[in-house]
Order: C-alpha cells, then sequence, then structure tokens
C-alpha cells in the first residue's frame, strides 16, 4: 500500500496500520512498474479500480472468459497480477501469461496508469466503498476493536487526497474523476458495480465483447456466470484471500502471516456508512466529482452514463431502472 500522511490526533491503531501499510509495497518495485520501464501491449487488459470496488470480482470475471474457467492458481492475483505489487512479489510484468489476452490489476488512477493496453473501470458507490475498506484492512493492518470504523473513514480513507508522487494512491474522489473523461474512449469500458449485481451475465458479455472474447458463445458466458457468482467465490474462497499477497508482504508489514482482509462475503453481511459520515463522504464528491463530471451525486453519475451510452450510441443493454 503507498505511504499515507501522518495527521495530528489520529488514534495510536491509525497511526500504526499507516505504518505497517508503508512497507506493504517497496519503492523499487512500484516505480519499475509505473515509471515507463513496463510496457503494455495493445491486447493487454487491465481492471482498474479503487480499492474496495469490485476488483477480485472483475478479475475472475477476465480470467474466467479468457481462460474458459481454469482454477489453476493459488490466488487471483497471481493469474491477474497487480501491477502495483507484482515486482515485491516476484511476478515479472513482461511475461507472457498462460491465457490471452494478458490480465491485470491496478488501482492506479489515470495519470499514473501504465498506457497503451485496454482498461476496465468498475465504479462503485462511496457510501459502500468506505465500510467494505474498513472490513477489509481490519484484522490485518489494525483490530477493528480499536479503531472504529468512524476513525478508519475520517483518518485513512477520507484523509487521502490527490497523489504527489508515484508512491501515492490517489482518493476515491480523485481517481473516479481522473477517469471519467475517458469512460467513452476505445479502450476503455466503462462498468458499474451495482449494474453487475443487478444483471451480471449482460455485463459479462461486454467485458467479453471488449477483451475480444466471443460474447455470443453462450456456453462460455454460463461458465463465466457461473464462475464469478457469490456462491462459488464464497465456495473457493482460498482463491480470493491474498494468500500471495499475505506470504511476500506480511512479515516486511509486521504482521502475522495469517492476518489477511477479507473479500468475499454475503450480501446481508455488508455494513452500512455510518449516518454521521454521509455528509464528509458527500462533501468531498462535491469537491472533487461534481467540478470534474457535472454530477452532484453518484446516481446522477450513474444515470448520466446510461443516458450518455443510450443517446451516443444506441445501445439497447440499459437496466430497466434508466429506462423509468
Amino acid at each position: 500500500m503507498p505511504s499515507s500522511t501522518l495527521s495530528l490526533g489520529e488514534p495510536a491503531g491509525i497511526t500504526g496500520a499507516k505504518q505497517k501499510l508503508a512497507n506493504f509495497e517497496t519503492e523499487e518495485g512500484r516505480t519499475a512498474a509505473l515509471d515507463g520501464t513496463f510496457r503494455p501491449r495493445q491486447t493487454d487488459v487491465f481492471v482498474v479500480t479503487s480499492p474496495k470496488c469490485g476488483t477480485t470480482w472483475m478479475q475472475q470475471v477476465v480470467h474466467a472468459l479468457r481462460s474458459r474457467g481454469d482454477e489453476n492458481f493459488q490466488e487471483i492475483s497471481q493469474a491477474v497480477p497487480w501491477i502495483e505489487l507484482a515486482n515485491d512479489l516476484n511476478q515479472n510484468l513482461d511475461e507472457d501469461h498462460a491465457f490471452e489476452p494478458r490480465c491485470f490489476k491496478t488501482h492506479c488512477w489515470h495519470t499514473h496508469c501504465p498506457k497503451g493496453g485496454k482498461y476496465i473501470y468498475v465504479a462503485r458507490h462511496p457510501h459502500a466503498v468506505g465500510p467494505s475498506f474498513y472490513r477489509f484492512l481490519g484484522g490485518w493492518f489494525f483490530d477493528t476493536k480499536d479503531v472504529s470504523m468512524e476513525e478508519f473513514l475520517h483518518h485513512f480513507w477520507l484523509n487521502r487526497g490527490e497523489p504527489t508522487s508515484l508512491m501515492e494512491n490517489a482518493s476515491y474522489w480523485h481517481h473516479l474523476a481522473s477517469w471519467w473523461p475517458r469512460r467513452h474512449d476505445d479502450d476503455v469500458l466503462w462498468l458499474h458495480y451495482e449494474d453487475m449485481r443487478q444483471d451480471l451475465r449482460a455485463c459479462i458479455k461486454r467485458v467479453a465483447a471488449f477483451m475480444g472474447v466471443d460474447a455470443s458463445d453462450e456456453t462460455l458466458v454460463d461458465l463465466a456466470c457461473e464462475r464469478s457468482s457469490e456462491a462459488y467465490m464464497r465456495e473457493k474462497a482460498h482463491l480470493f484471500d491474498e494468500n500471495l499477497t499475505r506470504r511476500f508482504r506480511n512479515e516486511a508489514c509486521g504482521v502475522p502471516f495469517e492476518a489477511g482482509g477479507v473479500k468475499i462475503t454475503q450480501s446481508g453481511e455488508r455494513e452500512r456508512l455510518p449516518a454521521e459520515l454521509v455528509d464528509a463522504v458527500d462533501a468531498r464528491w462535491r469537491d472533487v466529482v461534481l467540478p470534474a463530471s457535472g454530477c452532484a451525486t453518484y446516481e446522477e453519475l450513474r444515470r448520466t452514463f446510461w443516458n450518455e451510452r443510450v443517446l451516443g450510441r444506441g445501445d439497447d443493454d440499459v437496466p430497466e431502472t434508466f429506462l423509468k
């Protein structure tokens, strides 16, 4: 995890988490992936998200489509490498993959993302992202008994801003704002997490067509839907549990080997954004995303995207929600 700024008055648990996460990636490893040394191929597919916006889910979708449901990997980021961390996991970003096209994951905002490939951007409502991020890092880099969700979101998630170096990740809002102007580029496929939950099959067919995989192959689409379903990913949770990252980076971060984040949860297990933080999260949206998009809320941005697809492209796969 890139460096995070320490803040005066923050809880000791947050300070400790930031200090541990400062060792999550090495500067040498991260910069080698982002400074132009790594040159994507035109056919490479990148899953692009701000953390906790459906990254692992989309990694599984693209891998299932290109491999016809392959399960022969230790953890999903072995099959679909995370470029910022790959060098620290002894992965060679330039080597061929077992299946084509090559697929990667990144949390880079547009400015830092290696250019030349294809990019699947997945957006998610910030009210869901914040609690998911807390649940993911809690029990790995801090104890949730020592750090409340309110403290984590205020001092860690909301405290992020615009990166000042390759070693920093953009805030959720700066990340989204940086990619939004590219949403209709030929090399970008823009998706919403909520649309994946509403109609996964339709989203998978769009992903397949974008990747250059036969979207009319209903057998393949059926298989990809099954392999990326909540039931399947919960049953095979060991393939999506960060065990590769834990093996290589937990010791450097000063956390036990067995510590790790929870990725696959049931819908009923998802927590809500604390009411007292809703205003703060929405204020960040108005400060950063509204000027870049003209959309005052996430719901408006999602609706704007679908309206643009209907008016600009004549697409007929618009969710019923947006036809009312």
